[in-house]
């Protein structure tokens, strides 16, 4: 019988990435019940975090009650991230697997479908631990529809030209990267195991580890 609580030696973390309303939020819960039941001790994290004070700045601005030009909302997206750099190494130190719903991997692609320098992105963030897998759930905007009704939709997800663009970001980081595009326009089911065969073969790969 396999043992509960095992733990990753280093720590690691899984990226779930994707435009909006692709099923991130969905995908980082159900990857996180199946390393549970394969004994592996995880948490989840979710970014943007609204709860912190520069969430909260960031949820203004999205909501439209605020207004930054590109460059001020990504170093406001990056900085909500550095708010929660000290828990993401405590989870590390603790041999935990990290499953965060969008990560700095994100900045990137949003940054670069709002016209920003991909350098200038990565520097903002540079310091923070690093993903070790990322996996980009892949699917076409006109494909998901968010479940919030449009007038509750933040200014990202109103936009089909900036998902459009975030998705070709994505999948033209993914090949520069090594992230892993993951089809996501199949029944949940199935995107579920494919995420799961990815962090199986991942975490075997890079800390020995046979789930």
């Amino acid at each position: 019988m396999r043992s509960r609580g095992m733990k990753v030696p280093g720590g690691y973390i899984v990226a779930i990435e994707g435009i909006d309303a692709v099923g991130k939020k969905t995908q980082t819960e159900l990857l996180s019940r199946w390393l549970k039941a394969k004994g592996v001790e995880g948490t989840t994290m979710g970014f943007p975090d609204y709860l912190t004070r520069i969430g909260k700045e960031i949820r203004a601005f999205l909501d439209g009650r605020a207004r930054y030009p590109p460059q001020v909302q990504h170093l406001l997206f990056a900085a909500n991230r550095w708010e929660k750099r000290a828990q993401i190494e405590d989870h590390l130190r603790a041999g935990k697997v990290v499953v965060i719903d969008r990560y700095t991997e994100s900045n990137l692609a949003y940054g670069a479908a709002n016209g920003l320098d991909i350098g200038w992105l990565e520097g903002l963030e540079r310091g923070l631990p690093k993903a070790d897998l990322v996996l980009v759930l892949d699917a076409q905007p006109k494909s998901v529809v968010s479940r919030r009704p449009g007038r509750s939709k933040d200014a990202y997800e109103r936009s089909d030209t900036v998902q459009s663009r975030a998705q070709n970001a994505y999948r033209r980081l993914a090949r520069e990267r090594g992230w892993e595009l993951i089809e996501a326009e199949r029944p949940l089911r199935e995107v579920q195991k494919a995420v799961a065969e990815a962090v199986k073969e991942a975490l075997k790969r890079d800390r020995g580890i046979s789930l």
